[in-house]
């Protein structure tokens, strides 16, 4: 049976049956030494056969800083009374399903041993009040242990867990829940870090709303690739979390500061390096797809998206052929994407400085000829109104600030309020949230890109006032100083950056219909407000805000909103940027990251993995 210390026990009185201590006795040394993985002097590597073959009466029993590597399936029917229950500190990679049968059970302390899942009986445990299971290699939870009817302290922190059960946020006995430090995608690990409270609230919403999910999919793995950008004079030069963390604290390397230019600065956000490159990429890949999918619905009437889709079941494949929708391969995104692309392009050739003279030139190249290495043969016909007349006009490469105020000055006409709503199309809000990201620690600089970019096209107060809400959320997102989780916080994040938006405006007019919009509790609502201006850029914004405020889950929220047809995907590109930044790339819906055209994909990763290295991102 092992390295047993314990063959049997002399005969007691039943009162004194009542706890049972096999705990090998550890040191600070032997800790550690055990820990490590290294054996101590003394432990057990099986229970006693005095326990396997007999009945006692024992009520609590410690066995932790043993070997142990099973339980014996015999266990229940030999300790029948155990109520307490301590297995912490051993070598177990399962329970048997017998397991439950400890009907008695009130505490279980699991934490540090190797488990990978639990039986599914394990639910049956009615009177288990108290269950650790930090430091394993759990990659489940049973989908219904929220179900466990005395469970009130859970802790399943330091494990590999993908997702927290959703039926944990029931009508239960949770007081208190840990999932620090796993790899959640749903809650997002930032919520869970932030604490029991939080990730409660967290499910209890989502349960509330009854968003259960069906199926659960692993994370997408993002394919960095790492330039030439760093030299590491640390231990490790493999450790690209060492490297980051090099180059924000060396301030006055000028050679590391020129080749990383978008290094945050020490103390610019509360996230972690992977947890900020996972949130940049997610603004990128969520845009995309929120104008790849859209692109099924728009124009579409909300009972024709009823008819041809369910909004469970949306994806590019089942894309409708029509003369709109054929001027695309399935799986491609249309021009509002392009335009975030030709964005990053700028920034990327100017090493970060966001300039509106390049990208005006690109704006105009592009409308010309496309992307040629993307295959492009031709350039785009369909543009917004305010970017047809911006790319048209003979001085647009070399002044488009002035040509856009040329443009709506000719149009604007003081007693005739909607004069320029034409021109006040959101063309410019579906690539101003990547404007969020460079400097996102100072709103202030946030804020004067976004109207740079905004003017290269728009001059409408109304746009330049959308493109600053979308940037400096995106900004707030990232420095992540307040757990957004709480609705309290949220609604303050979502105030500052439409109060600093409202500083564009003039119009008390235009004032009262931005608060109208950002105040609208539901997706549908915005949308279906002023249905004969569907590209109004209050809406996009509006239905983002909308979006937020749910709390839905990233594939929830786009499906709702591309469900609704009209401008669907330009409003899901906006949408779809900020919740793909809030939620990050490894929650996106992996059909709808792998269904986009994949030559467009492998283009756009090349761009991002440039991007991160300006960042000095891991």
């Amino acid at each position: 049976m092992g390295n047993v210390q314990v063959q049997d026990f002399a005969p007691v009185r039943q009162d004194e049956r009542r706890a049972l201590n096999l705990a090998c006795r550890v040191t600070p040394q032997s800790y550690q030494q055990h820990v490590d993985g290294v054996a101590v002097e003394g432990a057990l590597t099986e229970l006693p056969w005095s326990i396997v073959d007999s009945v006692s009466l024992f009520e609590e029993m410690d066995a932790s800083f043993n070997e142990l590597t099973k339980i014996p399936p015999e266990i229940p029917l030999r300790l029948p009374h155990l109520n307490t229950l301590n297995l912490s500190h051993n070598r177990l990679t399962s329970l048997p399903d017998s397991f439950a049968l400890l009907f008695h059970l009130k505490s279980v302390l699991l934490h540090h041993n190797q488990l990978q899942n639990l039986p599914k009986t394990f639910i049956h445990l009615v009177k288990l009040q108290k269950l650790d299971l930090s430091f394993n290699n759990l990659l489940t939870l049973p989908e219904n242990i929220g179900q466990m009817e005395s469970l009130t302290k859970l802790n399943v922190s330091d494990n590999q867990l993908h997702r927290i059960p959703i039926s944990l946020g029931g009508p239960n006995e949770m007081k208190v829940l840990l999932a620090l430090n796993n790899q959640c995608l749903l809650p997002p690990q930032t919520v869970c870090n932030e604490g029991s409270d939080a990730l409660l609230n967290f499910l209890r919403l989502q349960f509330h709303n009854g968003n259960l999910p069906k199926v659960l999919l692993p994370g997408n793995i993002f394919p960095r690739v790492r330039g030439d950008v760093l030299n590491s004079s640390v231990g490790n030069p493999h450790s690209a979390r060492a490297q980051y963390l090099q180059e924000q604290t060396q301030t006055t390397n000028t050679t590391s500061r020129i080749r990383t230019p978008l290094r945050p600065t020490l103390g610019a956000t509360t996230l972690d390096a992977d947890e900020l490159r996972d949130k940049i990429i997610g603004l990128m890949y969520g845009a995309a797809i929120g104008d790849a999918l859209g692109l099924c619905t728009e124009n579409l009437t909300q009972d024709e998206c009823q008819f041809y889709y369910e909004e469970d079941d949306l994806n590019y494949k089942n894309s409708i052929n029509d003369k709109h929708r054929l001027q695309w391969d399935k799986g491609d995104w249309t021009a509002d994407f392009d335009q975030m692309a030709l964005l990053l392009d700028s920034i990327l050739h100017w090493a970060g400085v966001v300039d509106e003279l390049d990208f005006a030139m690109r704006l105009f190249l592009w409308s010309k000829h496309g992307f040629p290495d993307l295959g492009d043969t031709k350039g785009y016909e369909e543009f917004s109104n305010s970017v047809a007349k911006a790319v048209h006009h003979k001085e647009f490469t070399k002044k488009p600030h002035d040509v856009s105020q040329e443009i709506w000055e000719k149009a604007f006409d003081e007693d005739d309020p909607e004069s320029c709503d034409h021109l006040a199309d959101n063309g410019a809000l579906v690539r101003t949230a990547l404007l969020g990201i460079p400097h996102f620690h100072d709103l202030k600089e946030v804020s004067s890109n976004a109207v740079r970019i905004c003017k290269a096209t728009h001059f409408d107060p109304r746009c330049r006032a959308t493109c600053v809400i979308v940037s400096a959320l995106i900004a707030s997102i990232l420095q992540n100083s307040h757990p957004l989780s709480n609705k309290k916080h949220l609604d303050a994040m979502i105030s500052g950056a439409v109060d600093l938006g409202k500083e564009q405006l003039k119009s008390s007019n235009h004032k009262k219909q931005l608060s109208n919009y950002c105040s609208m509790k539901t997706i549908e609502q915005v949308v279906n407000c002023d249905q004969n201006k569907p590209s109004l850029t209050f809406k996009a914004v509006g239905v983002t805000l909308a979006a937020l405020r749910s709390q839905f889950d990233f594939k929830t929220a786009l499906s709702k909103i591309i469900m609704l047809g009209a401008d669907s995907n330009s409003n899901a590109c906006v949408a779809g940027a900020v919740l793909g930044c809030m939620y990050g790339y490894q929650a996106l819906p992996k059909e709808w990251v792998q269904g986009l055209q994949q030559k467009n994909s492998k283009w756009l990763d090349v761009k991002i993995n440039a991007f991160l290295d300006l960042m000095a991102l891991p």
